[in-house]
């Protein structure tokens, strides 16, 4: 079979998925729009088509929830039928309190999208003497497992009551957090790895119990990665036990070129990095050792990707995205030789043995397109990994954040991986949208 087509064999390796953030669709020829479609577009050119898992959209999908802003997203996925796609509400998806056009349009995506799971919950008081009301609500909260990672999409719209005048009303609810604490505790019973999708911070959380019991369930329970969109801007907080991360808008922001993430889970090790739209083929993410800044802790040889072989090396691995098949992929240490890095048939990654003497202080992996000339960064795309060279004394566990589920962790600025750090977003300190 060829590379080209797609999904036409599973391929063995890391989990890898794609993060196109918070679209805002409200007029079909307006710039996000256009930069969905194209972004879509360029998705869509990667081979082979295995070479990633599923594309994320984290939530606020449409400006206002209107019908008509759904079918641009509508026609955008037509054209692309055979993508894998994952998806949430965010609260823009109810801005003028109700779903009703949300459901259509989840509903018309039929098996591309998982039914939603309708739970009985309160609503808002009505009557006098004041009711709460239990009606059964959609929730599209959807438990998948994709390359040996329990992958859990946690719908935090649908069981609030925000609407646009009365702001931000992010929930879960007694049914969602039972769910949701279940599937933490089967995987880890069965030692999988955990990634969530929800639309925001659990600190974010209306209630402020809830903030604590969400945010205190994913470190109890080790959860690898949260994967969020509402911020507006590129993020990581590390908390050592859990990498949170946000991607950028598609639709209101100014936080650099609008692109998508791309993440992965490889054993023990998280990463993440941010492709711009505007950048040429390939686009490289080493996978694994882990950079010394998103290291689960406690650090150990084996928690970072740093264990040894026989000879004294380590081993690299790298996602490579790209249009055709890369002339060559490469790595060194620091400004030491290139070694040349192979793709196993079948595999996801290029992988090398690098010697290893506890010295270096960088990793890089580049990678060079069958286009590029000779000459310029086009058709060039490097990834920098600080790697783990100091190891921890005990086995002893880092202690619970002050606020777990937050962004007090957060990186500051990491360029390379796309992260400027000036919080330029609705969200945060930027623009009110």
């Amino acid at each position: 079979m060829s590379e080209t087509e797609p999904h036409a064999v599973p391929m063995c390796g890391p989990l890898v998925f794609l993060h196109v953030g918070d679209l805002h669709l409200q007029d079909a020829g307006a710039r996000n729009a256009i930069d969905l479609n194209a972004i879509l577009d360029q998705i869509a050119t990667i081979v082979p088509r295995a070479m990633f898992d599923f594309v994320y959209l984290p939530g606020d999908l449409a400006e206002n929830g209107y019908a008509s802003e759904y079918q641009i997203l509508t026609a955008a996925l037509g054209d692309h039928p055979d993508l894998p796609v994952r998806l949430i509400p965010g609260d823009h998806d109810r801005q003028h309190g109700t779903m009703d056009h949300f459901h259509a349009f989840a509903a018309s995506l039929g098996g591309r999208l998982p039914k939603p799971i309708v739970w009985d919950l309160e609503q808002p008081p009505s009557g006098c003497p004041e009711t709460w009301p239990v009606l059964p609500i959609p929730h599209y909260c959807a438990s998948a497992e994709i390359q040996g990672v329990r992958c859990l999409f946690v719908d935090m719209v649908s069981p609030g009551f925000g609407r646009k005048g009365i702001g931000l009303d992010f929930r879960l609810g007694g049914p969602q957090t039972q769910w949701l604490s279940e599937q933490l505790t089967q995987a880890a019973a069965e030692k999988k790895p955990c990634a969530v999708f929800m639309h925001d911070y659990p600190d974010d959380l209306r209630e402020p119990d809830d903030r604590l019991d969400i945010g205190g369930l994913f470190w109890a329970m080790r959860v690898r990665l949260v994967e969020m969109g509402h911020t507006h801007y590129n993020e990581l907080a590390p908390d050592g036990r859990t990498l949170y991360a946000a991607a950028r808008s598609v639709g209101q922001n100014e936080d650099g070129s609008v692109g998508y993430a791309v993440a992965a889970i490889d054993g023990p090790v998280t990463s993440w990095r941010f492709r711009a739209l505007d950048r040429t083929w390939p686009f490289v993410l080493i996978t694994s050792p882990a950079d010394r800044r998103v290291a689960t802790l406690p650090t150990t040889q084996e928690s970072s990707g740093m264990a040894l072989d026989a000879d004294g090396q380590i081993t690299v691995r790298a996602v490579v995205l790209s249009d055709a098949p890369p002339r060559y992929v490469h790595c060194r240490v620091d400004t030491g030789p290139w070694i040349e890095m192979h793709r196993a048939k079948g595999a996801r990654c290029y992988e090398v043995a690098l010697p290893w003497d506890g010295g270096g202080r960088s990793i890089q992996v580049e990678a060079v397109h069958e286009s590029w000339p000779g000459h310029g960064p086009d058709y060039v795309d490097t990834d920098v990994i600080e790697p783990v060279i100091t190891f921890s004394d005990s086995a002893a566990l880092p202690p619970m954040p002050e606020k777990p589920g937050s962004d007090a962790g957060r990186i500051q600025s990491w360029v390379r991986k796309g992260v400027r750090g000036d919080q330029l977003g609705p969200n945060r300190y930027g623009r009110k949208w």
